[in-house]
This record gives structure tokens, C-alpha cells and sequence, in this order.
């Protein structure tokens, strides 16, 4: 699943339960799904910069810049990934993983 999956929308239909006024849930969709998007982006260059190993010198100088600490969501983001990818992988036999591995190697 990519960072942005519009199947993963667990809180946003928890905030929209609990608001009654359909411009509210409205607003609150698109806002998620802007939110979604962006950190999508985000994780997409994060990711680019790390293949090129200049990552973390790019996130330092941006969390200075815009006096945001990238650093920290960039570490969340990385565990968030990680936690489900493996969630993902152990639905697979061990044979199914093999070939998957096998799979990404060639690539």
C-alpha cells in the first residue's frame, strides 16, 4: 500500500460520524484528502533524497528554513512504513516472501 491509499481513512470517517452539517463533512474530506497527498509528496522526495544520500543534509537545512522539525515526522513516517509493510509481508507464506524478495532484488 503507498503512503497515500485512499482505503486508509479510519479517522477521517470517525470525524465524520461525529459531525452532522454536510459542510463540515465536506470540508473535513477534502482537507483529509489534501493532508493525505501532501505528506505522500513529502514522503516521495524524503525518499528520493535518501537514494542520493543527501536526505539528511536537506532535512536539516529545511527544518531551519521553515523552523519546522522534518526530522521527527520523517522518523514517524520511516516507522509508520516500515510497521505496515511488515503487516503487509506476513500475510505472505514463506515462500510467497522468498519471491517477493527475489522480486525487488532484480529491480
Amino acid at each position: 500500500m503507498p503512503c497515500y491509499d485512499p482505503r486508509d481513512n479510519e479517522n477521517e470517517s470517525y470525524v465524520l460520524e461525529i459531525r452532522d452539517n454536510p459542510l463540515d463533512k465536506k470540508l473535513i474530506k477534502d482537507l483529509s484528502e489534501q493532508n493525505k497527498k501532501l505528506e505522500a509528496g513529502l514522503c516521495a522526495l524524503l525518499t528520493e533524497l535518501e537514494k542520493k544520500g543527501i536526505a539528511d543534509e536537506v532535512i536539516t537545512q529545511a527544518s531551519k528554513s521553515g523552523l519546522i522539525n522534518l526530522t521527527d515526522f520523517w522518523l514517524a513516517h520511516s516507522k509508520e512504513d516500515e510497521t505496515r509493510l511488515s503487516v503487509e509481508l506476513h500475510k505472505f507464506s514463506e515462500h510467497e516472501q522468498n519471491i517477493l524478495k527475489r522480486l525487488l532484488n532484480e529491480r
